[in-house]
């Protein structure tokens, strides 16, 4: 289907030299053939509209037994098959431009999109208005109708694999089984957990770890965050775009093409170190919308890649939280085992990551900063029968106020809290002198100030806070620094 899209660059070009241009070298077609394939997103809408809306009229038409198909079905059947042909075009050259791997969902997009292409072909030469014999009209009806109405659910099908291209995968299910109080889990705790599939994607959010060891630079607490909230979008929770899933080790070190994401050891030799650094202007550049990632956070995903680009098991448990107590876990007793269990479970219902530390400990991981709709304090209630055997809790990009925050005080073995990209500020920091475990805190890009980070001068297990995009000033953070030497305080300075 490329020559199609093919036309559409010829055309673009004619227009140029009708403007007195000059035709672009050979070497500068590819820009051209790239904003072909950008088309896509914009022409796949419209045969959808139309045949969805043909049949509708159609079931219409035949529910209340009007002979014939109806003038608007004639017109939009003409008209969607034209313009699919554009659609089918524009999507394959995207596909080839963007690099998109050939995956299972892409390649039922793709394959169901052109197929329907040629059944919409079909359908608009039975639908046309044309003179003819009533008997003969009559008799063309129900393979017109039957057509039609093919075309709506072949193109709405395909159109579901495309959402899940752009939304990642399970994208209406998950609603869906949310809305319905279901575990949508093909596999119970086991895909919560993050379990790999064939091609080394996962299903959650776990990030699968290819060794577990620290460097200067801990993975989970500094540069996890920065790939959630500026990459994640595109490249994780089941979105590949660029064949690249974020979230998946396999994935973050394959070598294709154009190179491999993360070389370990090899900062410069790394694609994602190069596309940061590309200027806006780049069509190349990452991310590709929205502020440019800092100069910390540049230099913190340049030092982990050059310590050995380590990858934690996040979700999975496999390494423990950066600063966890050291020591023995502390033990759970039957009763507070059981609640965990009957918690975790109830919050995969509600779309929320809930999972085991490990095999051996009953202790949470919970992750509730993809469900869908987002977390609210209401649901913040949902925590409290297991808050003495909740470790890392994840609330970022939430819906949870001050208030709801605040009444964390029981989650006395909490040692990682996550809170950025929310609307809280300093009043639900109060939580945290009442964890005598927590060594994590992350309130990037928060309501945050330096009245809320005085108030953490008596945790007095705290190790890390990320407080950039806050409204925490240096002066705030040096202020606390010099009463807990010990604590680091990064506000994008580091």
């Amino acid at each position: 289907m490329v020559h199609h899209g093919a036309l559409f660059v010829v055309m673009s070009l004619g227009l140029v030299v009708a403007a007195g241009g000059e035709l672009p070298e050979q070497s500068s077609l590819e820009p051209w053939f790239r904003l072909v394939g950008r088309l896509h997103p914009l022409l796949v809408h419209f045969p959808i509209g139309l045949v969805l809306a043909a049949a509708a009229v159609e079931a219409w038409r035949w529910a209340r037994r009007e002979r014939g198909v109806s003038e608007f079905t004639s017109v939009a059947m003409v008209l969607a098959a034209l313009s699919a042909i554009g659609a089918v075009a524009t999507g394959w050259i995207n596909a080839w431009q963007e690099g998109q791997d050939a995956s299972r969902t892409l390649t039922l997009h793709s394959w169901l999109g052109t197929a329907m292409a040629v059944v919409l072909l079909a359908a608009a030469w039975k639908t046309r208005r044309r003179d003819e014999p009533p008997a003969a009209a009559q008799a063309r009806l129900p393979p017109a109708r039957a057509l039609t109405l093919a075309s709506a659910f072949g193109v709405g099908l395909a159109g579901h694999f495309g959402g899940e291209l752009v939304h990642g995968d399970g994208y209406v299910e998950k609603a869906l089984f949310a809305a319905l109080g279901m575990d949508g889990s093909a596999d119970g705790a086991a895909q919560s957990a993050g379990a790999v599939e064939g091609d080394g994607q996962t299903s959650s959010s776990a990030v699968v770890a290819r060794t577990v060891s620290m460097g200067t630079v801990d993975f989970r607490t500094q540069v996890l965050p920065i790939f959630e909230s500026r990459c994640f979008e595109c490249h994780g929770n089941g979105k590949r775009k660029g064949g690249l899933a974020m979230d998946s080790a396999a994935s973050m070190t394959k070598v294709d093409d154009d190179g491999v994401a993360v070389k370990a050891g090899e900062p410069d030799g790394s694609l994602i170190v190069q596309r940061i650094m590309l200027p806006a202007s780049d069509p190349d550049s990452m991310p590709p919308e929205g502020e440019r990632l800092s100069e910390t956070e540049r230099n913190l995903i340049r030092t982990w890649i050059k310590e050995g680009g380590v990858m934690e098991a996040v979700a999975a448990g496999v390494a423990a939280a950066p600063g966890a107590v050291k020591g023995a876990a502390p033990s759970l007793d039957a009763d507070l085992t059981r609640r965990a269990t009957e918690v975790a479970q109830a919050l995969r219902a509600r779309g929320v990551i809930a999972q085991p530390l490990a095999q051996d400990d009953p202790r949470l991981d919970i992750n509730a900063s993809l469900a869908t709709p987002p977390f609210t304090d209401a649901d913040l209630a949902m925590l409290q029968p297991a808050a003495g055997a909740i470790v890392n809790l994840n609330l970022a990009r939430s819906q949870v106020t001050d208030a709801g925050v605040a009444g964390l005080k029981g989650f006395v073995v909490l040692e990682s809290l996550r809170l950025d990209s929310t609307g809280v500020g300093d009043a639900a920091l109060a939580c945290v002198a009442a964890m005598p475990r927590l060594k994590v805190l992350n309130v990037h890009t928060t309501k945050v100030g330096d009245a809320g980070l005085t108030g953490l001068k008596s945790a007095a297990a705290l190790e890390r806070v990320y407080a950039w995009n806050s409204q925490v000033t240096p002066n705030g953070a040096s202020a606390l620094a010099s009463l807990r030497p010990n604590l680091r305080i990064n506000v994008g300075q580091e």
